[in-house]
């Protein structure tokens, strides 16, 4: 099981190198701009009033800065009246006022998002393009609105904590005829993106305390959200696919509240789960209905080839009624784009009654109008969609990987069948977050393993999202190059 990332007195130079983000990527003195960062994380909360820094050297040796970049940030925020130090009880945040809700602790994976840092090439972001048809739509709604339905949405009070009924039957329909999961619209929520629905379903479910599996590597914004959460998140090796004995063995030992996997293209490996483990998986929830299985399919229309389609879990699941325990996630911001934030989680109804209460108190329900075009492009224009992403895809898949073989060729990676992202190995005994803090000094942001492990393994990984141009990635691998160590 994962440990918090710090005390309530302390944080280690690893934990808080992950909260920096990327702080160096912008102009500046290195040890003005680690001292600026540092204070911004103590302004909203991230770092405590009394929190206790991490040694000189123990931080400098996770930046891969010199021990004198951390003493003159450290003198900074002293002079700042940010921290102050003690003979022997090492340099501390001083009180300031927070609040309870400003505090992001649990995954550094965020960070970079949050800073308004750019960096020249980032590859730590799996955010597309948006596609041309949704950009004409969202451009000239006409296009796939007449003027009668979209009258007809602006005569509503614009609240569907359900979601909008347009939106959620388009949904079911897509559920059942092109990815084979028979639904109906009172077992559908909109949400805002699956980063909601996850977070929806964990608040609902998982009570502070209670275990819960994951695949290790997984999706790092499932990892926030269980930390957030208070869980006892459990790691299932995945970096070759998951085993589902040993899900079956962590099942049966643990009693998990919640079973969270990504069969399909599955983030950030790529793979796909064979049909038979599939199978096996369905089996398994059917045996523990007191275990929530949730099958994240956020990915799943994002293919790098041409193959047979692989039916869903709760596909599987639907010789149980009502499949109460297996529920599907998902999400149209990697396939049409990030901006339109449509995600879905598609269960039982009593479930979706739940997910839809906790939603009413969060957000009262996704933007309406949004809603009823989202719902005109999976009626219309979705499968021209899905061929133009898969082409776009290919050519950045193909530009990174042929780059990554011709300037780094000791770095390896399971090949991928779908998704945004390669799952690389560095070379030797690379430390992939000491490579990360490099890369950011090299104009390129890459996320080091340990981020998306639910127990702080795979440090000899990254993550690299393909979601630049072409000719930006050839350009960052060949940053990633120049960069000296053991990693080449």
């Amino acid at each position: 099981m994962t440990q918090p990332a710090w005390s309530s007195s302390a944080i280690g130079a690893v934990a808080l190198t992950d909260l920096l983000g990327h702080w160096s990527a912008a102009d500046g003195p290195l040890y003005r701009l680690l001292a600026t960062r540092i204070a911004r994380l103590a302004d909203t909360g991230e770092l405590p009033a009394g929190l206790r820094l991490p040694a000189e050297r123990d931080l400098a040796a996770a930046l891969s800065v010199s021990r004198n970049t951390v003493a003159a940030a450290y003198q900074v925020l002293r002079d700042e009246g940010m921290a102050e130090s003690r003979q022997g009880a090492g340099t501390r945040i001083v009180p300031h006022r927070t609040t309870a809700a400003a505090v992001h602790r649990a995954n550094g994976f965020f960070a970079g998002l949050l800073s308004e840092a750019v960096v020249e090439a980032d590859l730590s972001l799996a955010a597309v393009d948006c596609a041309p048809q949704v950009a004409a739509a969202l451009t000239d709604p006409e296009t796939l609105l007449d003027r009668a339905e979209r009258e007809a949405v602006i005569r509503t009070d614009g609240y569907f904590p359900h979601g909008l009924p347009e939106l959620r039957s388009a949904i079911a329909s897509h559920l059942a005829e092109r990815l084979g999961l028979p639904a109906t619209s009172a077992q559908v929520i909109v949400t805002t993106g699956a980063q909601q629905a996850l977070d929806l379903l964990i608040r609902t479910e998982v009570l502070p305390g209670q275990p819960v599996a994951v695949e290790d590597p997984t999706f790092p914004g499932v990892l926030d959200a269980l930390h957030r959460a208070g869980a006892a998140v459990i790691g299932m090796p995945a970096g070759q696919g998951l085993d589902p004995e040993r899900l079956e063995h962590v099942v049966r030992t643990h009693r998990p509240a919640m079973v969270y996997l990504i069969p399909t293209h599955h983030n950030p490996t790529g793979l796909v789960m064979p049909a038979g483990s599939r199978h096996r998986v369905a089996r398994i929830a059917a045996a523990y209905p007191d275990t929530l299985f949730i099958d994240d399919m956020t990915l799943a229309e994002l293919p790098l080839h041409d193959g047979s389609r692989i039916p869903p879990l709760a596909a599987l699941a639907q010789d149980h009624p009502e499949r109460p325990n297996v529920v599907s996630v998902g999400s149209l911001s990697k396939l049409y784009w990030g901006g339109l934030r449509t995600g879905w989680i598609s269960g039982s109804e009593g479930l979706i009654a739940r997910l839809v209460a906790a939603k009413a108190a969060a957000d009262l329900g996704s933007t309406a109008f949004q809603q009823a075009t989202v719902a005109a492009l999976l009626r219309g224009p979705h499968e021209d969609i899905v061929k133009w992403r898969g082409e776009w895809l290919r050519a950045r898949h193909d530009a990174l990987t042929g780059a990554l073989r011709a300037s780094l060729p000791g770095w390896t990676w399971p090949e991928p069948d779908g998704g945004l992202c390669l799952w690389a190995r560095l070379p030797g005994e690379a430390d992939s977050s000491a490579f990360a803090q490099a890369a950011l000094r090299h104009g390129v942001a890459v996320v080091p393993g340990r981020l998306l492990s639910a127990g702080s393994h795979a440090n000899d990984h990254v993550r690299l999202a393909f979601t630049q141009p072409p000719d930006a990635l050839r350009a960052a691998v060949r940053q990633l190059a120049a960069i000296p160590g053991p990693s080449r």
